[in-house]
């Protein structure tokens, strides 16, 4: 501790003076033994990727913390079951597609037309759109992979991330649990 206890010892020195307790001092071993020890698992738990998208040139993967930091869309569905409105958080999944190579906009012709992208999901369900759904010049709808539901994170049995369709008449592909979103061709090569 500092001599007078504001951070300024009170003598004329002009370096503060400090007394050490030695006593204090048995544990700090031990804790930066610890320290060395548990570090990086506490980091690599923080950056986790919780996203992997695949495409034909490039694989990109997100931590939540990435993920959070990407431009954000809210959309609106009704829960089927108990008729309530949900307010979904996510990014739009063109913004995702696009980050990954995925021809859309003017690029999206020829060979493109023929591209799909499956989402797969913890429990090994996978859905399938096409690349055109996600395209503005052949639809306005709005899909999105969302990470938030009425403002908190999803529910562990949707976390931790949830495809978003509200044009979708049946929810069949809104998917939860999605781990990785992969670009495919169906046409010929």
């Amino acid at each position: 501790m500092l001599e007078n206890g504001h951070g300024f010892g009170l003598n004329d020195s002009p370096r503060p003076t400090f007394r050490v307790h030695l006593k204090s001092m048995r544990f700090l071993p031990v804790a930066s033994l610890a320290l060395v020890l548990f570090a990086p698992t506490f980091r690599a738990l923080g950056a986790e990727p919780i996203l992997k998208i695949i495409s034909p040139g490039k694989t990109l993967t997100f931590t939540a913390e990435e993920f959070a930091a990407l431009p954000r869309t809210e959309v609106t569905l009704v829960d089927p079951h108990e008729k309530t409105e949900q307010h979904y958080t996510g990014v739009l999944m063109r913004e995702l597609l696009v980050r990954a190579g995925a021809l859309l906009g003017d690029k999206f012709r020829g060979p493109a037309v023929s591209m799909a992208v499956l989402v797969h999901c913890k429990d090994t369900y996978t859905v399938l759109f096409s690349l055109a759904e996600f395209d503005a010049n052949f639809n306005d709808r709005t899909i999105i992979l969302a990470d938030k539901l009425d403002g908190d994170i999803l529910p562990p049995s949707a976390a931790p991330l949830r495809i978003v369709a509200p044009a979708d008449k049946r929810g069949a592909r809104s998917a939860r649990q999605v781990t990785s979103i992969e670009i495919i061709s169906v046409g010929k090569s």
